[in-house]
């Protein structure tokens, strides 16, 4: 994406949520993961609270024109899912997707959340493979230059 698509801001996170476009950019991305990695830690997830780090750190960035993808199994170890932030992502951006390496038959059991969040995506995926990714963002991107 950050190829192709000309303003795009990349996050990661483990509990807490960092920027991480300059790390995109100086590394190819085998690399780029091991430096992600070291900086967000190896701690249990949390999407609530990385969902807060968004909302309260790059409110701003996220308008009418901006699609929110999210890449991620929502497994937040029984933590607040904070749905409600969801729901004010999908009410701010132009497009929530989000892709989820797990099968739709795993979402909502043991700490998945993606039951709770699913209602305020626009596409919410099974996201396995490379190709999927491939397809679901020549989907975006199709979409994106007929608005």
């Amino acid at each position: 994406l950050n190829e192709v698509v000309s303003e795009i801001r990349s996050f990661a996170f483990s509990s807490y949520l960092i920027e991480i476009d300059d790390i995109l950019d100086d590394h190819p991305v085998e690399a780029a993961i091991p430096v992600v990695l070291d900086k967000i830690g190896y701690m249990s997830t949390d999407y609530g609270r990385a969902l807060d780090d968004l909302k309260t750190l790059h409110a701003d960035a996220i308008d009418r024109r901006t699609t929110v993808i999210l890449l991620g199994d929502a497994r937040s170890n029984y933590g607040n899912p904070r749905a409600d932030i969801m729901k004010w992502l999908n009410q701010r951006a132009k497009r929530v997707v989000w892709l989820n390496p797990e099968p739709q038959t795993f979402w909502g059991t043991g700490d998945s959340e993606m039951l709770r969040y699913r209602p305020y995506c626009h596409v919410a995926k099974t996201c396995r493979t490379i190709k999927h990714l491939e397809r679901v963002v020549d989907d975006i991107l199709r979409s994106t230059n007929r608005a």
